[in-house]
């Protein structure tokens, strides 16, 4: 009685394990989703990436950067992409550029009564970024191969309203997801099949 006891346990834990080794073969086999999570993690690292370049928050954006896309570090990088620091001497108004200057006795320049902008703002309104037709783009010229994402929002100035679409290579660098290439999509490009791939990989 006992010897039928313990076959049966054996055999019992055989099943349990051959079982086991099936599952995590197959769960092997699909990558356990790890295809499907490299492209939503390429994906979202795109759209990130673009928001923060419309916001000009080149903190986040030039960290998103690889190396040699950001031409050194990152701090490097914020320096050379934030707004230079205006001059200190006035702007000239249009009775100056005509005129020349009234000056003090000292010799300084008397400032001119500043006038609005007839242009409207300095910067345009950009809307929310959309993030699509992620693919496998191949390497060219100093870009490794990496995954191809569309990019696409609206800008939108006072009296007119457009689109802007770029292609984004995004690479893997260790647990990171970052952006090497970045570029408009042309008309030219949109009238063929893939825009996204030509644009990436045009000389």
């Amino acid at each position: 009685m006992k010897r039928a006891v313990t076959v049966a346990a054996v055999a019992a834990a055989v099943l349990v394990a051959g079982c086991s080794s099936k599952d995590d073969g197959e769960k092997g086999s699909t990558g356990g989703g790890s295809a499907a999570d490299a492209t939503k993690a390429a994906v979202l690292a795109a759209q990130k990436y673009q928001n923060a370049v419309n916001d000009e928050d080149w903190a986040t954006a030039c960290g998103l950067r690889t190396e040699r896309y950001r031409h050194g570090s990152v701090k490097e990088c914020v320096a050379n992409n934030e707004p230079k620091a205006t001059s200190p001497e006035p702007t000239p108004t249009d009775s100056e550029s005509e005129f020349p200057p009234l000056r003090r006795a000292d010799g300084s320049v008397v400032p001119g009564k500043s006038t609005p902008s007839a242009s409207g703002p300095d910067r345009a309104e950009t809307g929310e970024v959309k993030a699509s037709a992620p693919q496998d783009v191949p390497a060219a010229g100093d870009h490794p191969a990496g995954t191809g994402v569309r990019v696409e929002y609206t800008v939108t100035w006072p009296d007119s309203t457009t689109t802007s679409r770029k292609a984004l290579r995004v690479v893997r660098q260790g647990d990171a997801w970052l952006i090497d290439q970045s570029e408009d999509i042309a008309e030219s490009d949109e009238t063929h099949g893939n825009p996204v791939r030509d644009a990436l990989t045009r000389g």
